[in-house]
């Protein structure tokens, strides 16, 4: 596996423009019909572990874990199937784990991962007040991971567990560009990945975090309030 450090921009911050200014809203979702929507979505993995709940008078939709022997699992919402599309701004209102030995994703992948060139965008959110932008592809060379040569800068204490924020990830013709509450924290620069992409949100234990996980902190759930894209 290969990392491609420098083709990141370094950890700045910076304001920037309204990523949608300019772009037609093409799909949106306020989760406020307390059940999901089965024209957009589709579930993979546990059915049990997404549940709707109430954020102020405001509904969200929550993806728990389910309590299994080892606890390895992967559960998700995915527009794959139902949607896609070239290019465009892609962002959701989430609120993240708490704790570490599970993580949230928000990502947009190509259709077929599998066909190469193929990429996965994501922010990662590990728990402890920690997220980061990763990316992974798959072209004629192999798999190749991209991360920041710098960490996002760690939250204030119990920030993104408590509140929601906003995860954009811009996809134009030369880039991929990732914003936070509206700022710019990465960019990475490719042009070959150009297939329709579909967005998912994921709330996962995996193997190799599965040691960190404390069942007394469950549950530590992945709320949404939103999602939309633009084109």
């Amino acid at each position: 596996m290969k990392y491609l450090l420098p083709l990141f921009l370094s950890a700045v911050a910076l304001n920037a423009a309204d990523p949608s200014t300019g772009r037609s809203l093409v799909f949106s979702d306020d989760f406020n019909a307390g059940k999901l929507d089965e024209s957009k979505w589709r579930i993979i993995g546990s059915v049990d572990a997404i549940s709707f709940a109430k954020a102020g008078k405001e509904g969200v939709v929550r993806i728990g874990l389910t309590k299994g022997a080892d606890m390895i699992q992967t559960n998700i919402i995915t527009t794959k199937n139902k949607f896609s599309q070239q290019y465009g701004y892609f962002v959701a209102s989430m609120r993240m784990n708490a704790t570490e030995g599970h993580s949230g994703t928000f990502r947009i992948a190509t259709d077929d991962e599998k066909t190469v060139p193929s990429i996965i965008i994501a922010f990662h959110a590990t728990g402890k007040d920690r997220v980061s932008p990763w990316g992974r592809g798959l072209t004629e060379s192999g798999q190749q991971d991209y991360r920041p040569d710098k960490p996002v800068s760690q939250m204030k204490a119990g920030d993104l567990s408590k509140k929601f924020h906003t995860y954009g990830l811009l996809w134009t013709e030369s880039a991929f560009t990732w914003y936070m509450d509206g700022k710019v924290v990465h960019k990475l620069e490719r042009k070959e990945f150009t297939r329709p992409m579909n967005l998912a949100i994921t709330h996962r234990v995996l193997e190799e975090e599965r040691q960190k996980l404390n069942l007394k902190s469950l549950p530590d759930d992945i709320d949404i309030d939103w999602v939309k894209v633009w084109k």
